[in-house]
């Protein structure tokens, strides 16, 4: 991710992301892309970008490159709700490479071939492309239970993610959970957020 372009050859160019005021490390864990890639999306209020120097100045150093702000969905007084979400995508390959057939090429090496060559054709007729590819599915889980116990909002979410790559061998899964309160005191006058966020991944690549 690029904000404010490229400053250093061997330093990150990276910018800082602030999840709910917290700063993150931008060490992407193992099994994950990026870091991103672990927060639920389905959990995210607002998305800011701080690109100016004296916006991005309140974070120090580390926001040379800019700044990330994502504050996530807390609680709300009222009764319980619950909520489901669910999505389904479809992803294939747009253009296939475009290659002699096996009969095609057993021709040509007819025409042209030395008997050496002629002698290892056989009479396979693979595509390789149709073998490697697929149609790949993903689906995205979400649900949400919020709510209020007398002064105490509370929000509650589970996810899940599963991204079938076009690669046979390449997938991608995880898993969320987040719990949010935010209780207040005093009137209402002193206001505590506590949130708790986990997340499991897993990527596997095509093998090379």
């Amino acid at each position: 991710i690029r904000i404010r372009g490229g400053s250093s050859l061997n330093a990150s160019n990276e910018p800082l992301i602030v999840l709910d005021g917290l700063p993150l490390s931008n060490a992407v864990p193992d099994g994950s892309t990026s870091i991103l890639s672990t927060i639920d999306p389905n959990d995210i209020e607002s998305f800011t970008i701080l690109k100016d120097a004296s916006a991005s100045a309140i974070y120090g150093s580390r926001a040379a490159n800019g700044v990330i702000v994502i504050t996530t969905k807390k609680g709300t007084k009222g009764g319980v709700k619950v909520s489901f979400n669910s999505q389904t995508g479809i992803s294939t390959v747009a253009k296939k490479i475009d290659v002699l057939s096996a009969d095609e090429f057993r021709t040509l090496v007819n025409t042209n071939g030395s008997a050496a060559q002629k002698a290892k054709l056989g009479t396979a007729n693979t595509d390789w492309q149709d073998e490697i590819y697929r149609t790949a599915i993903a689906t995205d889980h979400n649900i949400t239970l919020t709510g209020a116990y007398k002064n105490l909002p509370y929000r509650v979410s589970l996810g899940y993610t599963k991204q079938q790559g076009i690669l046979k061998t390449s997938d991608f899964e995880r898993y969320t959970a987040s719990v949010s309160l935010n209780p207040t005191f005093l009137n209402d006058h002193l206001t505590v957020n506590f949130n708790a966020k986990g997340m499991y991944s897993n990527t596997t690549y095509a093998n090379t």
